[in-house]
């Protein structure tokens, strides 16, 4: 009699099937960790950026405005923005949910001659620096300094 029809026939065991299975597992569990990890990053990288273009089109709205101009319609930077703050950011920019936007400002003028040093100067009323910070989830922000003079 003939020994069979699996007789001849080569191929691998349930157990190097199960321990090529297990070896495959522990290859792919830490792949999962860096994917996780890199899916934050990026949603990090993302709210950063969010909140850097905000604040940098915020910043670049009040720069628009007029240094003084009480009796224009909308006002002038140091009507809308009297220092010291903060104030809610106003320019029109759409501010998306979970992130908050906030204005300081302060009146300040230049340091000694030759110095390149700005220093807060409450008795000044010629020159502002305007300081824009944006808040996300998780407490992180960005800020964005810039000056406005008359």
């Amino acid at each position: 009699m003939s020994s069979g029809r699996f007789g001849s026939e080569a191929g691998y065991s349930l157990a190097e099937v199960m321990v090529a299975i297990m070896i495959l597992a522990i290859a792919v569990i830490p792949m999962v960790g860096m994917f996780d990890a890199g899916l934050r990053a990026a949603l990090l990288g993302g709210n950063y950026d969010r909140a850097r273009a905000l604040a940098a089109a915020e910043l670049d709205g009040i720069r628009a405005l007029p240094y003084h101009a009480p009796d224009g319609p909308a006002g002038g930077v140091r009507e809308l923005y009297p220092p010291p703050g903060p104030h809610a950011c106003r320019t029109g920019v759409e501010i998306p949910p979970g992130f908050t936007c906030r204005v300081r400002t302060a009146f300040v003028s230049v340091g000694p001659p030759g110095s390149p040093e700005v220093v807060e100067d409450p008795a000044a009323r010629t020159m502002m620096r305007v300081e824009v910070t944006v808040v996300w989830s998780g407490g992180r922000s960005y800020s964005t300094t810039g000056l406005v003079a008359r």
